[in-house]
């Protein structure tokens, strides 16, 4: 089964952007299996935006992708993943140990992955989600 791990902007998105993100993984995955992982240390950076008073819009999409990652967890469909330092680092490091697909939208992060040949998903054109 594919380990997919979702970036912290990811899970932002159905909030902020509309963009039914499941849907658009069924479509790439082909609709071959695949489990969502969560490194504890994405978990750690919604939940810092979801109790942050700085920016309301984000604040309010980090507590329901929150509510939607409890729901997911209940039913199975997500995994919480131990991980430690950066979100950033520990999805690397994850995606090279389980050979897992990143999902991001973050530049820096996607240079990384790039570099060691770790198959990365953005959002492209708002609205899809594609391999780079």
């Amino acid at each position: 089964m594919r380990l997919i791990l979702l970036d912290t902007n990811f899970w932002l998105m159905p909030f902020e952007n509309g963009v039914d993100i499941f849907s658009q993984l069924d479509r790439l995955s082909e609709d071959s299996p695949y489990e969502i992982g969560l490194p504890n240390s994405v978990k750690s950076e919604l939940d810092a935006m979801a109790a942050s008073p700085l920016n309301r819009k984000r604040t309010r999409a980090a507590r329901s992708a929150s509510r939607v990652i409890e729901q997911l967890m209940k039913e199975g469909k997500v995994k919480l993943l131990a991980s430690t330092g950066p979100a950033d680092g520990s999805l690397i490091t994850l995606a090279l140990q389980t050979g897992a697909w990143v999902a991001t939208n973050d530049r820096e992060l996607r240079l990384r992955l790039k570099a060691k040949k770790i198959k990365v998903v953005i959002l492209r054109d708002d609205h899809m989600l594609a391999f780079v």
